[in-house]
């Protein structure tokens, strides 16, 4: 804990990432360089008991990485975050992933899920309920459809069709080769679509 007057409390940033350094045998990251990864430079001599929510969480992330770990667990590590930083934490995170570290990620967001994680596993009432690519579970629990926008007497209408049905088909077909289609757009169940179809609950924390 940040806030325990006997540990870390006192420690400035950099201090803190040096002193979880010291706790491991082999090499280590630079402690400036990972707290510059994650937008702290600025405050490495600042006491880490005064910096606020999301600079804590920050520093608990690189601090995670300070033993170049070949498995690495995170838990909603970009809840909380600003926009900006919270990209600069996904970039980091696919690049640890790609430079061979296996990691676990615990989240609720499924746009992260999606853009970060190679296998999704849904977890209802601590079962496994699927598990996969997030392509192959829309593919396998998702309803692929397409919306076509068309203006008739100068209103906007939307279609939302499903190519796998042939009446569908036929009418999206009609619908592309006439003079009123503005936008077609193909669309796939998302992850957080998936989830509630198979559980029966949103995603609330």
């Amino acid at each position: 804990s940040f806030e325990h007057p006997n540990l870390y409390g006192k420690l400035t940033g950099y201090e803190n990432l040096k002193y979880f350094a010291g706790l491991f045998q082999g090499p280590t990251e630079d402690p400036m360089q990972l707290l510059d990864m994650v937008g702290l430079a600025d405050a490495a001599k600042r006491r880490a008991s005064a910096y606020s929510k999301g600079m804590k969480q920050r520093l608990v992330f690189a601090r995670a990485l300070i033993n170049k770990p070949s498995i690495l667990f995170l838990d909603e590590p970009t809840s909380g975050l600003d926009p900006a930083t919270a990209e600069r934490i996904k970039a980091l995170i696919l690049e640890k992933r790609d430079a061979g570290c296996t990691v676990f990620l615990t989240t609720h967001n499924m746009l992260d899920a999606d853009r970060l994680c190679d296998t999704v596993a849904f977890l209802n009432s601590g079962r496994i309920v699927a598990m996969d690519s997030p392509r192959e579970l829309k593919l396998a629990y998702g309803s692929r459809s397409v919306k076509v926008e068309t203006r008739v007497d100068g209103r906007i209408e939307t279609h939302t069709l499903f190519p796998a049905r042939e009446e569908d088909r036929n009418q999206l077909s009609q619908l592309i080769s006439s003079s009123t289609a503005e936008t077609v757009h193909s669309q796939e169940a998302t992850l957080e679509e998936i989830f509630i179809k198979l559980t029966g609950r949103g995603l609330d924390g």
